[in-house]
């Protein structure tokens, strides 16, 4: 049919993708007007021609469906030139292919015991497709819609793919952001992303208005226009290196920082283990015991296990007691971080001015998630704060600790570094 002729060279690749059938999950993302929408409409239309299959296209709430993806499926079919091969339903929504009477149907994720009820008696939901991803407040929202879906196993020759669409939020902590815009993404994930700049349908209004925008408020663009997850605006650890930490590189380094940030609660333990070169001023994260309710014998012996008891562990003070146990009871040599007023603020400073911080994902992969997700907190009128966001952080305060000595922290915090 020449479908591959009727897509833009921005999403051939992704087109390649989702023909190949070698991923779960198909993410578009983007600023305004990249067409994300556009190309998945097209796939799911010719995917359902393809293959004997029923789809499930969903949004956040039900009523924003009919003139989101419906009319975009509509618009697909039309685009296509196969109005006279499909039938269309408007209540309820449905779409079906009339040569096979396969379909696709809509629901909202606003009522999900409407979502567990739905049955297909002659061909499987094997395509799913939620628009506006981040609409929804959490992962596990998803995670139970997919699972809805992706229940059975389907007959030979067939495949489950499950398309997101959305544009970025703003934040970097948003649950999204974190899983999509990463540099660890996981072998089942396909992510694409796209911008107007890729589209060559788009306005010359529209391009005039994304010019202005760029003009006057330059994050503003980076964010609705190019699809960037600009957090405050300003990147914290713009020094972050991720790169394979070789064992012959470690067998080189010999000035070793170590720290501790106790969990509690749902919080994880954070044990981090550093090398410090002072005189180039970079810092490699060497390895990470990282859990959640992990009991103090269990951390001392794993630190013991691994050779590291020897070595002066610096932890949060915090937790006395916990500290007395592991130099008392279990032989950890350790001492209680000083802190002081400022020195939070300080100590992220410290580490944002050195040369390096570099992080191998795979023998850290808890530390290098939480260093590229982190960002500047900011007050309820959107003004930067002097300090990190207090989430998620707990490999940061543990290497904050570790290397405290080195960091010489001021007593006051009037510190400024945002610019």
């Amino acid at each position: 049919m020449g479908f591959n002729t009727k897509i833009l060279p921005a999403f051939h690749d992704a087109w390649r993708a989702v023909k190949k059938s070698e991923h779960l999950y198909y993410v578009f993302k983007g600023g305004r007007n990249s067409s994300k929408s556009t190309h998945i409409s097209i796939m799911l239309i010719y995917e359902l021609m393809r293959y004997p299959i029923n789809a499930l296209c969903m949004r956040k709430v039900g009523e924003t469906i009919e003139s989101s993806i419906f009319e975009q499926l509509l618009w697909a079919i039309d685009f296509l030139g196969v109005n006279h091969l499909w039938k269309v339903n408007k209540s309820p929504l449905k779409l079906t292919y009339l040569p096979r009477g396969n379909y696709i149907t809509f629901r909202g994720a606003d009522k999900p015991e409407k979502i567990k009820s739905i049955k297909t008696s002659k061909y499987p939901i094997a395509r799913l497709w939620i628009e506006e991803l981040a609409e929804f407040q959490t992962e596990d929202e998803v995670s139970t819609i997919v699972n809805s879906v992706v229940r059975a196993e389907l007959p030979e020759g067939l495949t489950y793919k499950i398309f997101y669409s959305y544009n970025p939020p703003k934040r970097k902590q948003s649950w999204v952001n974190k899983k999509f815009e990463s540099n660890f993404i996981s072998d089942n994930v396909y992510v694409h992303h796209s911008t107007y700049l890729d589209n060559p349908h788009v306005s010359q209004a529209f391009i005039d208005e994304a010019e202005e925008i760029k003009r006057k408020n330059p994050f503003k663009y980076d964010w609705e226009y190019l699809g960037k997850p600009i957090g405050s605006g300003i990147v914290p650890f713009t020094n972050l290196v991720f790169r394979t930490i070789t064992d012959e590189e470690i067998s080189t380094f010999d000035n070793i920082r170590q720290g501790i940030d106790w969990g509690y609660g749902a919080d994880p333990f954070a044990f981090t283990r550093w090398h410090y070169d002072k005189t180039r001023r970079r810092l490699f994260c060497l390895d990470e015991i990282y859990g959640v309710k992990l009991s103090n014998r269990q951390v001392a012996e794993e630190i013991k296990h691994r050779g590291y008891h020897t070595t002066l562990t610096i932890a949060d003070s915090a937790e006395p007691k916990s500290i007395d146990e592991m130099k008392i009871e279990h032989g950890i040599r350790i001492k209680p971080a000083e802190k002081g007023p400022g020195s939070v603020e300080y100590g992220e400073k410290w580490l944002d001015d050195l040369e390096e911080i570099v992080i191998d994902p795979k023998r850290t992969p808890n530390t290098a998630k939480e260093f590229e997700d982190i960002d500047y907190q900011t007050d309820r009128d959107g003004n930067l704060k002097n300090r990190l966001e207090d989430s998620n952080n707990h490999t940061i305060d543990s290497c904050r600790y570790a290397l405290e000595d080195d960091m010489k922290a001021p007593r006051k915090s009037n510190i400024s570094f945002l610019g």
